[in-house]
């Protein structure tokens, strides 16, 4: 398991976000995008812009992504004429203005173009230190943010007799808060087969492996993503983490959105009253994912995997499992070189394998999406298990 920041300082940096962030409503059509350089997003005030951002502002045109990066890279070198007003235009005969042409941005004519084109529908601009890092519809709520649920979670915590010791790693990135929580009063051991044949041909005891039940709460205020709480399973060995997908998700829709006319939303109390009931369900969902019976059956569906041998080629299995998985290159190598030297070739020597790369990877997102995928492999059907152990 990859570690993030410590409790006291992701605390200090939810609040310090909490107080700088600022949103804004506007219409499509009134937004602006310039570049020269670096592009900036233009409300009231201008706004570099955030890759998070980049992405939905280029969904919302309808220009595929990898087009709109090629404009917004080549912004200088692709310029095109464009008819202005001059900024103080004789009279003409007929009563109209002079105009003059001016060189601008391809990617600014296209994208300014295609805003205008939305005319008054509304997008809500969340804000950030200078940066516009999000560009989502007005039905978006904007009271599920990570500050509020920090406070909420702590007091779920409590609830269920736990307490900031038990917050096993925790980090606020760009696309999501993460908060990984382990109950050692849920405690279970997988007992790998003892038939475990080694990379060398050689036999070799293996050792029970002690597991906790956790939970990973996780949000986005970036619309990346639901509020949601996940049932994970933590190994004491060697600290891997498996989150399961199953469990509570809160999709960040509601009322839509008003502002006054310098664009900042209303403090609606109608709106803040949803979000606070929405996020009270935090705390039942924090318990169904520290349940005695659901942890029970997660750890009888690991043990199970322990005794599923890999009688495939051990390459053509991990890259077969890199496909179904969505690995990369480099995940991939990592995959395999820690199932050789855990020397446990079954298929729960395989999740390990996973959640094990995890923690070498770049980012925690990324080690995140990577525990995932060791917990999906535990809710395999029959049929894809045999096809993947039998790989050749």
């Amino acid at each position: 398991m990859k570690q993030g920041r410590t409790l006291p300082d992701l605390a200090a940096e939810l609040e310090r976000q909490a107080n700088a962030k600022r949103d804004f409503l506007a219409p499509a059509q009134t937004i602006r995008l310039r570049s020269n350089g670096h592009t900036e997003l233009y409300l009231n005030e201008p706004f570099a812009v955030g890759e998070i951002a980049h992405g939905q502002i280029a969904e919302y045109a309808g220009v595929p992504k990898g087009l709109y990066d090629r404009l917004r890279n080549a912004a200088e070198g692709l310029r095109v004429p464009v008819a202005q007003l001059a900024d103080c235009p004789q009279a003409l005969p007929d009563g109209g203005q002079l105009a003059f042409c001016k060189d601008e941005p391809l990617f600014d004519v296209v994208l300014n173009r295609l805003l205008r084109q939305c005319g008054g529908e509304k997008r809500l601009v969340r804000t950030l230190d200078g940066k516009a890092r999000a560009f989502l519809s007005s039905s978006y709520n904007p009271d599920l943010d990570n500050w509020d649920v920090l406070r909420v979670a702590a007091r779920a915590l409590e609830e269920s007799g736990l307490g900031p010791e038990n917050v096993v790693s925790c980090e606020v990135t760009e696309r999501r808060l993460y908060l990984k929580v382990v109950s050692p009063k849920l405690e279970a051991v997988i007992e790998p087969s003892n038939l475990t044949r080694a990379h060398g041909g050689h036999h070799m005891l293996k050792e029970p492996q002690v597991v906790q039940a956790g939970f990973v709460l996780s949000n986005s205020e970036t619309g990346l993503g639901s509020l949601s709480v996940q049932q994970t399973v933590y190994k004491l060995q060697c600290t891997n983490l498996w989150t399961i997908e199953e469990g509570y998700r809160q999709r960040h829709l509601g009322k839509t959105l008003e502002a006054g006319d310098d664009g900042a939303l209303y403090r609606s109390d109608t709106r803040q009253a949803d979000a606070k009931a929405r996020l009270l369900k935090i705390r039942d969902h924090v318990a169904n994912a520290l349940d005695e019976t659901r942890f029970k059956a997660l750890v009888g569906r690991m043990q199970e995997t322990a005794e599923v041998r890999l009688e495939g080629s051990v390459e053509k299995i991990v890259e077969l499992t890199a496909r179904k998985f969505g690995l990369m290159q480099g995940e991939k190598e990592d995959v395999l070189r820690n199932l050789i030297e855990g020397a446990d070739l079954s298929l729960w020597g395989l999740t390990n394998a996973v959640t094990a790369t995890a923690q070498k990877a770049e980012s925690y997102d990324r080690a995140t999406e990577l525990e995932a995928a060791g917990g999906r492999m535990f809710a395999l059907p029959a049929a894809e298990i045999r096809e993947l152990v039998r790989a050749a």
